[in-house]
């Protein structure tokens, strides 16, 4: 349940659904983002809200944990997009690029992104500039020095081995710097066009400028004691 934890504040009209939410702090000069929780989820009220091709998604899944988590997202989406938006279910056209990222095709400014990890769901949606958020559970991470040589610049390996002896404390700042990479590239939209050595962001509280071609993204994490570890991105408007 999201009320063990010590950010944000319960989102009544996601709630309102059956969908246990918790709208997340905002970035400064930022946009509404979202944490559902969908371990106790029962999707039955709102699998009518999606559309014909997320329910042929959402029955993809083997796993009901998965199909559920997918349509508490989705719906969830729906839901803010008509309640908070005030966009009628049948004017929410969905798209996508090129390389996947995903757009209302008939509503061109607003931008949103979704992230999965565990039973989580992570979410954003911009009146602006384009966006990305990304969410890990926390766990031990393995094969973090092999990840760090393929993806992390020398700055940032540096700062994760500071953070003390091989285990969970360099997992959790690991795993801290990943998802601000992960936000960024889902808010440039471009996939793995960029590389994610590329990416150089920062811990803690501090914000990062990154240069993705010939935009500039904004970068930070969500942080407060408890899991999951979560980051946003957002386009600078120039």
């Amino acid at each position: 349940m999201l009320d063990e934890f010590g950010t944000g504040m319960s989102d009544t009209v996601l709630r309102g659904h059956g969908i246990d939410a918790r709208r997340l702090p905002s970035p400064p000069d930022g946009f509404p983002m979202w944490l559902i929780d969908t371990e106790n989820f029962e999707p039955q009220a709102i699998e009518n809200l999606l559309s014909e091709d997320e329910r042929a998604a959402a029955d993809r899944f083997r796993r009901p944990a998965l199909r559920n988590r997918y349509i508490a997202a989705h719906g969830g989406l729906r839901i803010l997009l008509s309640e908070r938006h005030g966009i009628p279910l049948d004017a929410q056209a969905m798209g996508r690029n090129g390389f996947g990222k995903p757009s209302l095709t008939r509503y061109p400014q607003l931008h949103y992104s979704i992230s999965y990890s565990g039973h989580y769901v992570m979410m954003g949606i911009s009146e602006g500039e384009p966006i990305g958020v990304d969410v890990e559970v926390f766990r031990p991470v393995e094969d973090a020095a092999e990840l760090m040589d393929l993806h992390f610049t020398a700055a940032e390996r540096t700062e994760v081995e500071s953070g003390g002896a091989p285990g969970k404390c360099v997992a959790r700042r690991f795993l801290e710097i990943w998802v601000r990479k992960e936000a960024c590239l889902k808010a440039f939209g471009c996939g793995l066009v960029i590389p994610l050595n590329s990416v150089e962001c920062a811990l803690g509280d501090q914000m990062t400028t990154v240069q993705l071609s010939d935009s500039q993204f904004r970068t930070g994490a969500l942080q407060y004691l408890g899991d999951p570890i979560m980051a946003w991105s957002s386009r600078i408007c120039v």
